[in-house]
């Protein structure tokens, strides 16, 4: 069986992307890797991913908690990156500007966000990010590859119910 597409959207598969730096066996080399595997993060709930790669300065003492409360009712669908500015395996700080989009309940919102990271140690981390949230129209197309990453179709996979295919 092959391997599933990778959640963040690169085109490739999810073992040959992003679960390498979930499962902590590499690191990010540049600031966009850091951005799309934290997407994918978002993805599969791995709420430790999230604050592992949170910069030190940024914790919360209920991080994780609140990762946790948030996540019950939303469901990540698409990953596209706009614009990236510096971020490379030779530069300090990066910044990585997105869309995102995610549904929760019967209504698919965009995320926009030009997120800040910075290096440390050989380690990429994310800082902060400005954001805009707004409801939109999104159709997802019955023999579409579900936004799981399952490979399945998403008739097969997570046809949630109240969400009509196109």
């Amino acid at each position: 069986m092959t391997s599933p597409a990778c959640y963040c959207g690169s085109s490739k598969f999810f073992t040959h992307c992003c679960q390498p730096f979930l499962n902590r066996q590499a690191k990010p080399s540049s600031a966009e890797q850091l951005m799309r595997s934290r997407f994918s993060a978002f993805c599969r709930q791995d709420f430790q991913y999230l604050i592992d790669t949170l910069h030190r300065s940024k914790h919360n003492a209920n991080e994780l908690e609140q990762l946790q409360q948030n996540s019950h009712h939303t469901h990540w669908v698409k990953l596209s990156i706009l614009n990236v500015q510096m971020g490379k395996h030779i530069d300090q700080k990066g910044v990585v500007e997105f869309n995102a989009i995610f549904v929760e309940g019967t209504q698919f919102y965009q995320l926009h966000e030009r997120s800040c990271f910075i290096r440390e140690q050989q380690q990429w981390y994310y800082t902060e990010g400005s954001s805009q949230i707004k409801p939109i129209q999104y159709k997802i197309g019955r023999n579409e590859a579900c936004w799981c990453g399952s490979g399945k179709k998403f008739k097969a996979c997570h046809l949630i119910s109240n969400i009509k295919p196109s």
